[in-house]
Formats: structure tokens, sequence, C-alpha cells
């Protein structure tokens, strides 16, 4: 359906950019990637946003908030270990593919 096209073209748009990211690493990438990737788990775990923002208010006052997130806008060290707390992700493997 919709959601799997969705995760296949951000599975494809996160192996780019993360090429990218160990050819040349740059800061505003690695949110973009961090945010893209959190997106990708969601959509894989078929989590809406809005449920995500109902159980992360501390975190997320609006889907808008959790989609600047997801778009690598607001990413900060607090909203990616929440959300890697609330997907079950192990946010190393995300580091271990960056190196």
């Amino acid at each position: 359906g919709k959601n799997m096209n969705k995760q296949l073209k951000t599975d494809y748009m996160l192996k780019g950019m993360i090429e990218d990211f160990k050819k040349k690493p740059n800061n505003k990438l690695l949110d973009q990637i961090i945010g893209l990737k959190f997106k990708h788990i969601r959509l894989k775990k078929d989590i809406t946003a809005e449920a995500v923002v109902v159980d992360n208010p501390l975190y997320f006052a609006s889907v808008f908030a959790l989609y600047k997130f997801e778009k690598g806008i607001l990413t900060s060290t607090a909203r990616t270990f929440a959300l890697s707390k609330y997907y079950g992700y192990d946010i190393t493997l995300l580091i271990e593919r960056l190196n």
C-alpha cells in the first residue's frame, strides 16, 4: 500500500544520505539522517504522528514539531533519546552505519 511505498522511498533516501555523509560529514545532513531514520521507524511500526505526540508530550508539542524533527529541523539529543526509547530502537545501529 501507500505506507509501503513511503517506507521504500525513505529507505532509499536514507541510504543515499548516509553515503553522502560518509564522504563529507556535515551536521545539517546528520540531523536530516536522524530525522528520516525515525520517520522510517515510525512508518515501519505503523504508528501515526498523532500517537507519537500524545505519548511524548514532553518532547513534542504538536504533530508539526514531530514532522520538523523528522525533516531534521528540530532534532535534539533529548528528542532523539526519547524516540529511540519509545520505538525500542538502538541508536548505536545508526551511528555504526555513519562511521
